[in-house]
């Protein structure tokens, strides 16, 4: 808003507080947990990006399919994470469509997942059903790619959003998504030990498409969590597991708190990441890194880990949907190559930066465009990114393409480019103390 309209930080929030989309759930939303998992994560994130409201249209008392405290309703689920119910229908309203079986109009778009798929559809497709397993991944992408085209064309930064099919799979994200090898097994092994670095924006919806995975109760299952600051308000737009209750409380602690509710232990590491971390015996081998600066992520390859997955996102209106994901080690780049020659090449936009500069507290996370070189922070953008890192951490140990880099925009998902080895993961997976510590089957 800021930078495509010359906004102060006051106009632009009024301007969100205008924006609103509509969620219509049909009866097929009863038995897919893709679906589910692509529901809850448009109610979650548009919840933070469309201020005027989430009108959500849901059948009577679905039954949850995902892993939730209280295994309470769906409709209670997305109650509680900021859906509006309502059966008035505003005229021309932009609607997402959630299996309901209707084609859809101008204004409207059918949401599609299955484990390992996730997208959209337009008007002059025949979608088909969803899936039916017990994966979240291809649901939190497809969810978080229907708020983001919806928020995109809202805003008007790109009128024409909604105008194509597309998608991803996140098995073969080099593959057309909709090809009979785009999608991944339906047995797989999951990660149960990892280490967190970063608990903000990105880290948090790492943490979200973790949580909604179906860990049995005697996994085991561990999370270290790196992080030293405080929620402020600026993280209520963007951070997944963040509620008003949780400002100048510390980001390990909300996200701990909100892992115990689940089952889910953790350790708490609550200093900053420097040279001095270094993982120890008994510890994560792999790790899931959500920095927002170049710096931290330059040194990742100094603290003993096998395995880093990390996400960079764009930083202006014309790439802040923009999604960089490497892991390292890797053949054909380092950590500190790729990272260490921005650590003071970026530099603040100026009317971003006077614009916050005019107001005393940060009001929304996404008008923090860029300040000091760090990425746009949308919550529908983490959500996207979040799938395609933990899909790589799975396929990292069930036979899956290794990929070294893959660049995806969620305004041409289908531009993709998607840098791979063109094998598997070996050596990364290779001590025997890390299979045994940090992976279960789990059959789907």
């Amino acid at each position: 808003m800021i930078e495509k309209n010359g906004f102060g930080a006051e106009e632009a929030l009024q301007q969100l507080k205008s924006f609103k989309v509509r969620l219509r759930c049909g009866e097929a939303i009863r038995s897919s947990v893709p679906l589910q998992a692509a529901f809850l994560t448009a109610v979650n994130t548009a919840a933070r990006a469309f201020l005027g409201g989430v009108q959500v249209e849901l059948p009577a008392d679905v039954i949850c399919l995902l892993p939730w405290p209280g295994a309470g309703s769906l409709n209670a689920i997305a109650l509680e994470l900021g859906a509006n119910f309502t059966s008035e229908v505003e005229p021309g309203l932009l609607t997402l469509h959630f299996g309901t079986g209707e084609k859809p109009t101008d204004e409207e778009i059918v949401v599609w997942a299955t484990d390992w798929r996730g997208g959209v559809f337009t008007e002059s497709e025949v979608t088909p059903v969803n899936g039916t397993g017990l994966l979240p991944l291809g649901g939190v992408y497809a969810g978080g790619l229907a708020v983001a085209l919806a928020f995109l064309k809202t805003a008007k930064i790109q009128p024409q959003a909604l105008d194509k099919t597309t998608g991803i799979s996140l098995w073969r994200p080099d593959l057309n998504w909709l090809a009979k090898d785009a999608e991944g097994p339906a047995d797989v092994a999951v990660p149960t030990k990892l280490w967190l670095l970063g608990l903000g924006h990105l880290g948090q919806a790492y943490l979200w498409t973790l949580g909604l995975l179906p860990f049995p109760a005697s996994a085991g299952v561990e999370f270290f969590l790196q992080d030293h600051d405080k929620a402020v308000e600026a993280n209520l737009s963007a951070g997944l597991l963040c509620t008003a209750n949780d400002v100048d409380q510390l980001k390990t602690r909300i996200c701990a708190d909100w892992l115990a509710k689940r089952g889910l232990a953790t350790r708490l590491i609550e200093r900053k990441f420097d040279l001095s971390t270094v993982r120890g015996e008994g510890e994560p081998y792999v790790a899931l890194c959500g920095f927002d600066n170049a710096y931290s992520r330059s040194i990742l390859e100094n603290a003993g880990f096998d395995l880093v997955v990390e996400a960079g996102l764009g930083d202006s209106l014309e790439n802040f949907d923009k999604i960089m994901l490497h892991t390292f080690p890797s053949e054909f780049q380092t950590a500190e190559k790729v990272w260490g020659d921005l650590q003071t090449g970026l530099l603040p936009k100026e009317r971003v930066l006077q614009a916050l500069s005019a107001t005393a507290k940060k009001v929304c996370g996404i008008l923090e465009l860029t300040i000091a070189g760090k990425a746009v922070s949308s919550s529908f953008v983490g959500a996207c990114a979040a799938s395609l890192a933990v899909a790589e951490l799975l396929r990292a140990r069930n036979g899956g393409l290794k990929i070294d880099k893959l660049v995806t925009q969620l305004r041409v998902p289908d531009d993709t480019r998607v840098g791979a080895a063109g094998g598997t993961y070996t050596t990364e997976l290779g001590r025997s103390s890390y299979q045994e510590l940090s992976i279960l089957k789990v059959n789907v």
